[in-house]
């Protein structure tokens, strides 16, 4: 029950200022996906790979040491993980321990690259899966090391080694290799050895599968011959090359671009035969979208759209652009848009999280790898989404599904908790009863979750009938319950029931507000087309009278107002928009950066703080969504048990408050954009 006002003025008169102890290290977003490795002795993983493999499961490989965080030593064996559908489910294949072979040693080892190759080179056999690592121990040879697996992954053999320290103290690092248009082995790195060079990009080839290597060529970086290293500032570093062959079989380079005034950013060229990849000193085209882009370590692959070059997705470890986004080209990366990536990846590098993640295409399937620090300890994660024209649909995500005829919303009729509900078109309301938990089943077949009952889209007791009224149902993912999206032009679809092949339509075509939802035959009626339409739980808040700055929190717990010039992270201004803990019909504010915290009222103030679980907390981080007071495209808060008490900012800080004047409701007016 909420309080009144007066009561509110009472408590506020009487609390004491409690100490608040310094927040924790941030904590990276709980993303979705399949969580394939973790724990609290193997906390600090990162840096995964991934590739397919010829007999068509994925196989998957991962650092388990952080070496910043270990002085460089204490290293671990790297574990193999296999999966046969996709990436859904995953299973441990094998463990390579680089101190198990003579000269070598585990520590100082890393930055892994994968590749199978797609044709006979030399000895080496069309599937045979090469896994390199870089090594920085100034005591060994050679800078990278190759091992080789005919056994799609089970068992590895040291096969050869390359990039000759040659009495030098630097390193290369990031292995990753291509097969050249004359059939040769190219292995790319980002070099730090040469005089002249902070860090350029290299190649060398070999003619004989990977056994020898040769040819020795700089591909992009500055020279100076009068820098020195240590002494003078640093220059352009162009590292972490990421390369594949694309559909018309133009090669295809990513990689990284640090000091120099670049900031990490990414770019790309391209090559007709991976071997020659023009000027040196050129950066390349960089991957920016929308006013956002991509910035260091980056993730390729490709999926073959029937489009010239095929659809290229890339994302960084630092992209400017939400999250839930990556980048996406068909003109081989001369320009660039933003569409759904199928992880969350939220950046944390103290722990690596988000550090170097990968993709890889299987058909119209994006699977991407990648690591999240859950508050605890590092977890690989595995997600996937399905490429339908220009859009992505993700597994696990949040989607509203729009009638094309009415612009009206599926909808759990009444917020009906019951199996048997009967399912029916309504405005617009942003209530979880028109959020639908998409649940990839099989091949292309989605469950759909309603979020407010938690029930699934069913066709009743597998009906056969056209007109036969979609219904929600415990969840038990029958094929009654799986429903294929079918690109139907313009971006819409045509949404067909497994069970019975018929497609989800309005009950006699109605258009009408509260039509019943049922399954037809095909038709080319527009209530049988669907647009499918993400949720986005990650929101900033921007201010309605001081439109340059957002709400953000610092390390001390107090929530405020500041610019993109703040020196604070951005994700420490990214909420999740989760249902109010109190009460589901309104909403709490979780952090993205630190799971488990969320916006809450103190003695007056706007705090963030851990859930604690009690009634309290409970109902101080639960807020009403309102019109906005200053503008009605914008939104208010209110206090859940409080009445007419707001989240406001005032100087410079959130507070509550009574909202009486011209400036108070300006100060109470947010915009709340979703990413």
């Amino acid at each position: 029950m909420k309080s009144n006002a007066k009561k509110f003025l009472l408590i506020l008169a009487v609390c004491v200022m409690a100490i608040m102890l310094p927040l924790s290290s941030a904590l990276a977003n709980d993303a979705n996906g399949t969580t394939i490795y973790g724990d609290t002795t193997d906390d600090q993983c990162f840096y995964a790979r991934i590739v397919k493999l010829s007999n068509g499961d994925l196989l998957a490989t991962w650092q388990r040491e952080f070496p910043i965080t270990t002085g460089w030593t204490g290293m671990k064996s790297f574990y193999f993980y296999k999966s046969s559908d996709d990436g859904k489910t995953w299973s441990y294949v094998s463990e390579l321990d680089p101190s198990d072979y003579a000269g070598l040693s585990r520590d100082k080892m890393g930055t892994p690259g994968m590749f199978v190759l797609t044709e006979t080179l030399g000895s080496l056999s069309a599937g045979t899966v090469l896994f390199a690592t870089a090594d920085w121990d100034v005591n060994s040879a050679y800078c990278i090391h190759i091992w080789k697996s005919t056994n799609n992954g089970a068992t590895w053999t040291h096969h050869s080694n390359l990039a000759s320290r040659g009495g030098s103290s630097q390193s290369v690092w990031e292995p990753e290799f291509a097969i050249s248009s004359n059939g040769q082995l190219v292995c790319y790195y980002a070099d730090e050895r040469q005089d002249g060079y902070d860090q350029c990009l290299a190649l060398e080839t070999s003619s004989d599968g990977g056994v020898n290597w040769s040819n020795y060529t700089i591909i992009a970086g500055e020279y100076d011959p009068d820098w020195v290293r240590g002494v003078d500032p640093p220059m352009w570093r162009s590292g972490m090359p990421r390369v594949m062959k694309l559909n018309d079989g133009t090669y295809f380079m990513a990689y990284e671009n640090v000091c120099g005034g670049y900031g990490g950013i990414i770019s790309c060229r391209t090559s007709a035969d991976g071997i020659n990849w023009g000027s040196t000193t050129t950066l390349g085209t960089t991957v920016t979208a929308s006013g956002t882009a991509a910035y260091q370590c980056p993730a390729i692959t490709w999926i073959d759209d029937e489009s010239t070059y095929g659809r290229i997705f890339l994302r960084g470890m630092n992209d400017t652009c939400s999250p839930s986004l990556c980048y996406t080209s068909t003109d081989a990366g001369q320009t660039w848009q933003l569409i759904d990536a199928p992880l969350t990846a939220v950046r944390k590098e103290s722990v690596a999280s988000g550090w170097s993640g990968t993709f890889v295409a299987v058909g119209s399937r994006l699977v991407e790898l990648n690591n999240y620090y859950n508050g605890s300890y590092n977890e690989i994660r595995c997600g996937t989404g399905i490429l339908y024209g220009d859009q992505l649909i993700v597994d696990g995500a949040d989607y509203k599904i729009k009638n094309v005829a009415s612009n009206y919303y599926l909808d759990d009729a009444g917020g009906s908790m019951e199996w048997g509900n009967e399912m029916i078109l309504w405005s617009d309301n942003g209530f979880h009863t028109q959020s639908w938990h998409f649940k990839n089943i099989t091949g292309e077949y989605f469950s759909l979750i309603c979020n407010f009952s938690d029930l699934a889209l069913d066709n009743p007791n597998g009906s056969m009938q056209s007109g036969t009224r979609i219904v929600q149902w415990d969840k038990n993912y029958s094929s009654a319950q799986r429903w294929k999206f079918i690109p139907d032009g313009n971006g819409y679809y045509k949404i067909q029931n497994e069970y019975s092949g018929l497609y989800l339509d309005t009950e006699n075509q109605s258009t009408a507000l509260h039509a019943y939802v049922g399954q037809s035959i095909s038709s080319a009626s527009n209530t049988q087309k669907w647009i499918v339409e993400r949720i986005y739980e990650i929101a900033r808040l921007r201010s309605y009278n001081i439109s340059d700055c957002h709400v953000y929190y610092d390390s001390n717990g107090n929530v405020l107002l500041a610019n993109e010039s703040t020196q604070m992270s951005l994700y420490s201004s990214q909420w999740r928009i989760v249902p109010g803990i109190a009460d589901s019909s309104c909403i709490s504010f979780e952090s993205v950066d630190n799971p488990g915290y969320y916006l809450r009222h103190y003695c007056g103030n706007v705090i963030i703080s851990q859930d604690d679980e009690t009634q309290i907390f409970e109902e101080d981080a639960t807020w009403r969504v309102c019109t906005g007071f200053a503008d009605s495209n914008g939104v208010s808060f209110e206090t859940y048990n409080f009445d007419d008490i707001y989240m406001r900012h005032y100087n410079g800080y959130l507070i509550i408050s009574q909202i009486s004047t011209e400036l108070d409701q300006a100060d109470a007016t947010f915009y709340m954009t979703y990413q």
